[in-house]
C-alpha cells in the first residue's frame, strides 16, 4: 500500500505550522474553535437553511485570507457581484484579492445563466486546476450541487475519495450541507469521513433567537475548544460570538 510522503513531511513541522489561522481581532471565533484549523483536514458543516452556514463559511474564508492562506470559494447561492456585496456588508472585503487571483470565487450559476446545472458540472468543477492550487477550498453548499446532479451513492463515495486524496496534498476542504438535501446514507458517509464535524442550528435562548455552532467531532485540535458556540450576525461587523453560555 502506497503511503503519502505528506505524512512524513508533516512530522517535521512545528505544531503551529500544522494549522491555518483564522484569527481576527474583532471576534473570538478562532479561540472558540481551538486556536486554528488543522491543515489537510476535511470539514463538514451541517445546517438547515438560515442556520448561518454561508456567513460562517464567509467568516472562515476571510479569516484564512487575512492570515495569508489562499482560498477557493464555490457558491451555490451567489454570483460574483452578490458575493462581493455580501462580504463588504460584513466588512469582509476581498475585492483586491479577487482581482489578484489570491482569492478564487466560482459561482455555480452565472449572472444570466441557466436555472439548473449541467449534468457534467461536478466533473468540470473537479477538473478546474485553479481550485486545487489554493490551500483552502470551500463548497457552499455542496449538498445543493449533489442534489442538482442527482448524484448516486457510488458517485458521492468517489467524490469523497477525491476530496480526501486532496487533503493528503496539504489542502483543507470545507463543505456545507443542508440535511434536507441528502438522504441519511449519504449524510452518514459525509459525517464518517470528516475530520471536523459541525452542526449549525437556530435556537431560542433567554427570549432571543441565536445561531449556534455545535462541534460534534474535532480531530487534532490545536488547543481546547468550545463544544457550543453561540453567535449573531452584525451588519458592518460580521460574525460576532455571543457571551452567553448554552446548556
Amino acid at each position: 500500500m502506497a503511503i503519502s510522503s505528506a505524512l512524513f513531511e508533516d512530522k517535521g513541522k512545528s505544531r503551529s505550522e500544522k494549522y491555518n489561522s483564522i484569527s481576527l481581532d474583532r471576534d473570538e471565533l478562532a479561540m472558540n474553535l481551538g486556536g486554528g484549523i488543522p491543515k489537510n483536514s476535511l470539514i463538514l458543516a451541517v445546517g438547515e437553511d438560515g442556520a448561518g452556514k454561508s456567513i460562517f463559511s464567509q467568516r472562515l474564508a476571510f479569516g484564512f485570507k487575512q492570515n495569508g492562506a489562499s482560498v477557493a470559494y464555490i457558491s451555490s447561492e451567489l454570483n460574483t457581484i452578490s458575493f462581493v456585496e455580501q462580504m463588504e456588508s460584513l466588512d469582509y472585503d476581498v475585492k483586491y484579492e479577487l482581482l489578484s487571483g489570491e482569492f478564487l470565487f466560482i459561482p455555480m450559476f452565472p449572472v444570466m445563466g441557466k436555472s439548473r446545472l449541467s449534468k457534467d458540472f461536478m466533473s468540470r468543477l473537479l477538473a478546474t486546476r485553479q481550485i486545487f492550487e489554493k490551500e483552502i477550498i470551500i463548497f457552499d453548499t455542496l449538498s445543493f450541487l449533489l442534489i442538482q446532479n442527482s448524484i448516486s451513492e457510488h458517485e458521492i463515495y468517489d467524490l469523497i475519495n477525491v476530496l480526501k486524496r486532496m487533503t493528503t496534498l496539504g489542502k483543507t476542504i470545507i463543505f456545507c450541507v443542508d440535511p434536507h438535501h441528502l438522504n441519511e446514507t449519504m449524510l452518514a458517509l459525509l459525517r464518517s469521513v470528516s475530520d471536523i464535524y459541525l452542526n449549525l442550528s437556530i435556537r431560542s435562548f433567554a427570549g432571543n433567537i441565536v445561531r449556534v455552532i455545535e462541534i460534534i467531532r474535532f480531530k487534532r485540535p490545536q488547543t481546547n475548544f468550545q463544544t457550543k458556540i453561540p453567535f449573531r450576525i452584525e451588519t458592518g461587523k460580521g460574525l460576532a460570538i455571543e457571551i452567553a453560555t448554552l446548556d
